[in-house]
């Protein structure tokens, strides 16, 4: 059985996917994870904060999901932005990364 193989060329530096992916790989790259993070934390932090105070069953899950969903992005965030200036020897890493991000999507 043959294996096949992408393009190294391909693998090693994949289109970026969003406007934030693409400032993430240009200058300035550091102080906007920084920021972001920043905002994630802050924003996970209030929704913490308001299932904590007290709410109705719907809003909880609501603030439930968005506490998931910050941890999610700063995870996701923190993976890709250290893959970004990865070697092809670190592919595999990065696409064991991107894999588990896709598995806590699901």
């Amino acid at each position: 059985m043959k294996l096949l193989l992408p393009d190294a060329a391909v693998s090693a530096q994949p289109e970026a996917l969003s406007p934030l992916e693409a400032q993430l790989r240009g200058a300035g790259a550091v102080q906007l994870r920084e920021q972001t993070l920043a905002q994630l934390k802050a924003l996970e932090q209030r929704a913490r904060a308001g299932i904590s105070a007290g709410v109705l069953p719907q809003r909880y899950r609501e603030l439930a999901a968005l506490v998931d969903a910050c941890a999610a992005a700063q995870e996701v965030l923190e993976c890709c932005t250290s893959s970004l200036s990865e070697s092809a020897a670190q592919a595999p890493l990065r696409m064991a990364c991107e894999a588990r991000s896709r598995q806590s999507f699901y």
